[in-house]
């Protein structure tokens, strides 16, 4: 997990978190042309961006200590991870996420696909969708 924004404020974390996603992405791509050159498998990743308020700092006690961030924006994005192997997809964000991204000067390197009223395991209502990552 990432965040963007929440320890240091910036205005362009939605658009940070994609630029990311678009990064990564492009790596596992090179990535899993390598293993299929050599004739290794390669591993599926996903990765889903929503955005919300968050609460984030150090939790536990003396013996162990972690950081950790809970909030909507965390369950929504752990869901949609999980969304993407139905959708077929390796990366989704909110449709909101998306459109702030967009605010904040983020240009994605292709398309993006809008999957509109999907019902995502563990939320409520149907949810507007995009595709963000090839």
């Amino acid at each position: 997990m990432a965040t963007f924004g929440a320890a240091v404020t910036t205005d362009r974390f939605a658009a940070d978190a994609l630029r990311a996603v678009d990064d990564i992405m492009a790596a596992v791509q090179s990535w899993k042309s390598d293993c299929a050159g050599q004739g290794k498998p390669a591993l599926e990743i996903g990765a889903a961006v929503a955005t919300g308020s968050v609460i984030f700092g150090a939790v536990g006690d003396a013996t162990r200590l972690e950081y950790t961030v809970i909030g909507d924006a965390v369950n929504i994005s752990a869901k949609l991870e999980k969304h993407t192997k139905k959708e077929g997809v390796h990366a989704l964000c909110t449709a909101e996420t998306y459109r702030m991204a967009t605010s904040q000067g983020y240009q994605p390197p292709s398309d993006r696909a809008l999957l509109e009223n999907r019902l995502v395991e563990g939320l409520a209502e149907p949810v507007d969708i995009i595709v963000a990552g090839e």
